[in-house]
C-alpha cells in the first residue's frame, strides 16, 4: 500500500509527477528504478546500464506510397505505436538507406501495389535490394507487412506479398501474418495494427489505447460539422456544364463546374483529384433484375441497413464492371466448371473481364441467384476520381472537372460508364453532385514558380495542366512551361483550345505542341512530338525542368516514358544504363511525376 511505504508529501509529489509522464517516459523510469534497486549502495549508478535494462520497444515503420494513402496510414500507426510506448522511426522508402536494414530490430512495412502488380516507385530501391544478392541475412529482425491494394486487380497486393515472402527468405521472423487490405481498408487496418503492435511487444498489449480510428481527416466534436470525405461527401451545386467537342465528333467530353461554397473540407491544390459518388443507370438495373428474375421490392441488408433491392442496385453496388474478386465470390457460391476453367488462364480471363458487366456474367454463367447472395457477391459501388481541372486561386469556391463520357458496344450490348454518364446527365438547375477531395501529393507543381515545367497529356489527361497553367498565370514571374497535348481530331477534339491560345498570349504558357492522330495518313501521338523536340526537351531537363505525364497508363504513359528515356540517352550522350539512372533520379527527386489510370 502506498501509505505504508511513502509519506503523505511523497505520495502527493509522486502522483503529481507521474501524471505528467507519457508512456515512453514511464517505461524508461521502470528500467531506471530496476537498475537503481540492483545497484550497490556504495556504487555510483551507471545510467547507460540502467537504460539498457529498460524494455526495448524500438520500431521502424517503413512505407512505400504513391497516392498518399500508405503514407497517411503510416503516420496514424506511428501515433498509435508511440502512445503504446514504442520508440518509433517513421521512414519513407524513397529516402531509406538500404544498408540500415541489417540493423533493424522491429520492422513494420506498409506498401501499396500499382499497375500490373508493381510496387510504387518510392519502394523500387528497397524492393530490388531485398531481392538482390546484396541483401543481408536478417535473422535478428522481427517484421510484419501491411499491403494496400485493390482486389479488383489480378495481382492484388502483390508488392506487399513480395515484401513479406522475401523478408522471411532472408531469415527475418514474422510476428504477425501479413494484411492485404482492399480499397475500404479502415476497419481491417485498425484490428491488424493493434494485433501487430502487441506482437512486437511480446504478444500482449501492455498499454491499450482504446479503439483508434484510421480517419484521414481530423476528428471533430459533436458540435462540429463532420469532415468531408468518401463516407461523408459534400453535395456540391452544379454551376455549369458544357460540351468540349466540336460538331461531328462521335465522342463526348464535358466540362463541369461545381460550387464548393468555400467549404474548407474541399480545399485542394493543383494536381489533386475529386472523388465523385455516382449511381447506376435505371436501364442497367432493369437488366440485372431481368437476368436474375429477382423482385425489385425484395428487402436486402447492405452495410448494416435494410433497403429494397432496387435501391441497393441504384446506389450501393457495382454493376458496370466485373472484377476478379466478384468472380471469386460468385464461384464460391455457385460453382461452375466452365467459369472456373476460364479463371485458370490469366490472359483469357483478363480478356473476358475487359468491358463486361454484371449482366454479362450472369448471362454467360447463369445460376438461380438469391437477392441476398447477389448483394454479398457484388462489390460496393466505388467513387470515381477525376483530376481537378481548375486552380483554387483562379476559381475560388469551385471545382472544375474534365470528363470523357464512356459509351461503347461490347459482347452484344450497349454499355455506359457509370460516373461519366451520371455527370453527363446532371442538370445545372437545382442539382447537386456528391464530391470529396482526394489529395495527390505525387503530382504537384514545383514550389518555385520559376522552375520550368513540361506537361504531357492526351484526351482528358489535359485536366490537371489546365489547373497548373491557371495557377502559373497568377504568379508574378512564372517560369517556362511547355504543353504536349494529343487527341484524335483538331477540329472536334482540341480541348480548351481558346484558353491555351490565351495562356500562350499572356506568357503563362511558353510553348505548346499538339498531336491529332486521326487527321493525317500517318497517326501521330504525343510521344512522337516529344521525340521531334528531343534536343530542346533535354536542355530543359538540364535546366531543372519538372516533367509530368497524365493519361492512359498502358499505352500513352508507357510510350512517353520510353521516348523520354530515348531522348535522355541520345541527347545526353549516355548509355542505356546511365539514361535509366538519369530518369530514375528525376523520379526520386520528384521532377518526374505521373498521374496515370
Amino acid at each position: 500500500m502506498l501509505q505504508d511505504i511513502f509519506t503523505q508529501e511523497q505520495r502527493t509529489l509522486l502522483q503529481q509527477f507521474t501524471q505528467t509522464l507519457n508512456q515512453q517516459q514511464k517505461i524508461w523510469l521502470a528500467g531506471y528504478f530496476t537498475g537503481l534497486s540492483a545497484a550497490n549502495d556504495n556504487t555510483e549508478l551507471d545510467t547507460e546500464s540502467v537504460r539498457a535494462t529498460a524494455p526495448s520497444k524500438e520500431l521502424t515503420i517503413l512505407y512505400g506510397s504513391r497516392t498518399g494513402n500508405g503514407e497517411g496510414l503510416a503516420k496514424k500507426v506511428q501515433k498509435i505505436a508511440t502512445d503504446k510506448g514504442f520508440q518509433v522511426n517513421l521512414k519513407d522508402m524513397t529516402n531509406y538507406k538500404t544498408r540500415d536494414l541489417a540493423n533493424e530490430k522491429n520492422l513494420l512495412v506498409i506498401v501499396s501495389t500499382h499497375g500490373d502488380g508493381e510496387p510504387p516507385f518510392s519502394a523500387k530501391d528497397v524492393y530490388e535490394f531485398i531481392h538482390s544478392k546484396r541483401a543481408p541475412k536478417l535473422e535478428k529482425l522481427n517484421f510484419a507487412v501491411l499491403g494496400l491494394g485493390d482486389s479488383s486487380y489480378f495481382h492484388f497486393c502483390k508488392a506487399g506479398i513480395d515484401f513479406d515472402n522475401q523478408l522471411e527468405k532472408l531469415g527475418a521472423k514474422r510476428v504477425q501474418n501479413r494484411a492485404t487490405l482492399d480499397v475500404d481498408f479502415v476497419e481491417t487496418a485498425e484490428k491488424w495494427v493493434n494485433e501487430a503492435l502487441a506482437a512486437f511487444d511480446g504478444g500482449t498489449d501492455q498499454n491499450p489505447v482504446g479503439n483508434p480510428k484510421f480517419s484521414f481527416v481530423g476528428s471533430v466534436s459533436k458540435s462540429e460539422t463532420p469532415a468531408v470525405s468518401k463516407n461523408n461527401p459534400f453535395k456540391a451545386p452544379v454551376l455549369d456544364k458544357v460540351g468540349l467537342h466540336g460538331r461531328g465528333s462521335d465522342r463526348q467530353t464535358i466540362h463541369i463546374e461545381l460550387s464548393t461554397e468555400n467549404n474548407p473540407g474541399l480545399n485542394y491544390q493543383p494536381g489533386d483529384a475529386a472523388g465523385i459518388l455516382p449511381v447506376n443507370t435505371v436501364e442497367l438495373i432493369n437488366e440485372v433484375l431481368a437476368v436474375t428474375g429477382l423482385d425489385a421490392g425484395t428487402f436486402v441488408t447492405v452495410a448494416g441497413k435494410d433497403k429494397k433491392l432496387e435501391d441497393a442496385l441504384y446506389k450501393n453496388l457495382e454493376l458496370s464492371k466485373v472484377t476478379v474478386d466478384v468472380v471469386k465470390r460468385y464461384l464460391e457460391t455457385y460453382p461452375n466448371d466452365a467459369l472456373s476453367t476460364l479463371t485458370t488462364d490469366a490472359e483469357k480471363f483478363k480478356s473476358y473481364l475487359d468491358g463486361r458487366d454484371v449482366v454479362d456474367l450472369l448471362t454467360d454463367y447463369p445460376a438461380e441467384i438469391s437477392a441476398e447472395n447477389l448483394v454479398r457477391i457484388l462489390r460496393p459501388l466505388q467513387p470515381r476520381y477525376y483530376s481537378i481541372s481548375s486552380s483554387p486561386k483562379a476559381c475560388p469556391g469551385e471545382v472544375h472537372l474534365t470528363v470523357g463520357v464512356v459509351q461503347y458496344h461490347h459482347a452484344g450490348r450497349d454499355k455506359k460508364g457509370t460516373c461519366s454518364n451520371y455527370l453527363s446527365d446532371v442538370l445545372i438547375d437545382n442539382e447537386t453532385v456528391p464530391v470529396f477531395i482526394e489529395s495527390n501529393p505525387g503530382f504537384r507543381l514545383p514550389v518555385n514558380d520559376q522552375t520550368p515545367i513540361i506537361m504531357v497529356g492526351a484526351g482528358t489527361g489535359i485536366a490537371p495542366y489546365r489547373a497548373f497553367v491557371q495557377h502559373r498565370d497568377l504568379s508574378d514571374n512564372p517560369g517556362k512551361s511547355w504543353l504536349f497535348f494529343g487527341n484524335r481530331n483538331f477540329e472536334t477534339e482540341f480541348l480548351y483550345q481558346t484558353e491555351w491560345q490565351s495562356f500562350l498570349k499572356s506568357g503563362a504558357l511558353t510553348k505548346m505542341d499538339v498531336a491529332f492522330s486521326r487527321d493525317g495518313d500517318k497517326k501521330v501521338y504525343v510521344q512522337d512530338k516529344l521525340w521531334e523536340n528531343g534536343a530542346e526537351i533535354f536542355q530543359w531537363l538540364e535546366e531543372g525542368a519538372h516533367f509530368y505525364i497524365c493519361g492512359d497508363m498502358k499505352n500513352m504513359a508507357r510510350a512517353v516514358q520510353d521516348n523520354l528515356l530515348k531522348i535522355v540517352e541520345t541527347y545526353g550522350l549516355l548509355s542505356k544504363e546511365q539514361a535509366q539512372e538519369y530518369v530514375d533520379n528525376l523520379e526520386k527527386s520528384r521532377r518526374l511525376q505521373l498521374d496515370v489510370y
